[in-house]
């Protein structure tokens, strides 16, 4: 009984030990959330033309093209 014991206990240890470790974590995003990729095209609020994220002119939550569509309004 105690062989059978001792013999479940390494095999737990070496599960996790070494297989749960190798599984990847999420990053902690929810399902729900959506957040901006670099690669995301949004409209410029002032005239409509579609720009990737990384390159748009941000003002109070909003998206422009460029300083002169951000000022406009």
């Amino acid at each position: 009984m105690l062989k059978w014991l001792l013999v479940i206990g390494v095999i737990a240890a070496v599960y996790f030990l070494f297989i749960k470790k190798s599984i990847p974590l999420t990053s902690g995003k929810k399902t729900g959330s959506k957040t901006p990729d670099d690669d995301t095209m949004v409209p410029c609020e002032e005239c409509g033309v579609y720009i990737s994220i990384d390159e748009a002119f941000i003002k109070e939550g909003k998206y422009y093209c460029s300083k002169s569509c951000m000022e406009a309004k």
